[in-house]
């Protein structure tokens, strides 16, 4: 990765000034300062059964597909894989070479993740978000409403995630190397409860500075897409892109990315947003074998 690194970037949709963004995220993080238990995880699931289990359901079905259609040791994301599929465009990649595969495939536990940011001050209690009707962000005529509050329009909210999925490359590769990583995990992404083919496996970790970075995988393609984005200290939402190809953004929060069911929307330019989910992948079976 010699020459000069390009600057952060940002779909041709993303146009809104930095002083609305902020008007936005401070709109944002004031909605969940009101409504805070309905966002605290523990309060909003014991209150909402209901869409703990449809997302749970939703997850049950992908995995169950899984169960019968893929080999049990998953072959992704090892010594072997990653040898026969190198990073393209890794500027902010996690350091996969100086760790053993298998730690990449770690799940966090919240206590670990508020470690990590000691100084971000978040609570034993992490914001979780819960996308679509039923949940606590909900679209709504064209305007995005968190937990009943309008906090901006649809168009305006989706610029928002492009803008904090924008991010500078490291000054150059010592930079990249002497970043810390905290693994997130491995998830299959599922744009509805009928999709259970497991066509894109994304890997994910988090730095000191709250740089996400990670790798998209297309099962079908065998084509592999390097992630890069970031999380919000005070909403602690997150959201990432695939380098080089902006246009499409992926959002969620990083509480839930600490869970096997992670509630996501991605957002097709400034006009469409998809409700997804992220389900994890369990690490391979046979953690001996260095396939």
């Amino acid at each position: 990765m010699d020459g000069l690194r390009p600057n952060a970037q940002r779909p041709p949709w993303q146009n809104l000034g930095p002083d609305r963004i902020g008007q936005i995220n401070n709109q944002w993080n004031t909605a969940i300062g009101n409504h805070f238990n309905n966002f605290n995880v523990n309060n909003w699931n014991n209150l909402h059964p209901d869409r703990a289990g449809y997302w749970n359901g939703w997850a049950d079905g992908v995995r169950r597909n899984w169960a019968t259609t893929l080999p049990a040791y998953r072959p992704w994301f090892n010594g072997s894989w990653w040898a026969s599929h190198p990073i393209h465009h890794g500027y902010w990649h996690y350091g996969y070479m100086n760790r053993p595969w298998r730690y990449w495939w770690t799940v966090p536990t919240w206590a670990a993740v508020t470690s990590w940011f000691p100084s971000y001050g978040w609570s034993d209690n992490g914001y979780y978000y819960d996308y679509g009707t039923g949940g606590n962000v909900v679209y709504q005529d064209n305007r995005v409403m968190c937990d009943g509050e309008d906090v901006g329009s649809a168009e305006e909210y989706s610029q928002s995630a492009a803008d904090l999925a924008a991010v500078d490359p490291p000054a150059d590769d010592q930079a990249a190397a002497d970043s810390e990583w905290l693994p997130l995990g491995t998830f299959g992404l599922s744009t509805s409860k009928d999709d259970t083919d497991l066509t894109r496996v994304l890997q994910l970790a988090v730095n000191k500075q709250g740089v996400v970075s990670g790798t998209m995988y297309n099962t079908k393609t065998d084509a592999t897409y390097t992630l890069q984005g970031r999380v919000d200290k005070q909403s602690q939402r997150v959201a990432f892109s695939v380098v080089d190809r902006p246009n499409s953004v992926i959002e969620t929060g990083l509480y839930n990315l600490t869970q096997d069911d992670a509630p996501a929307l991605i957002h097709h330019g400034n006009n469409k947003t998809e409700q997804i989910l992220l389900v994890r992948m369990e690490a391979p079976e046979d953690t001996s074998q260095e396939f």
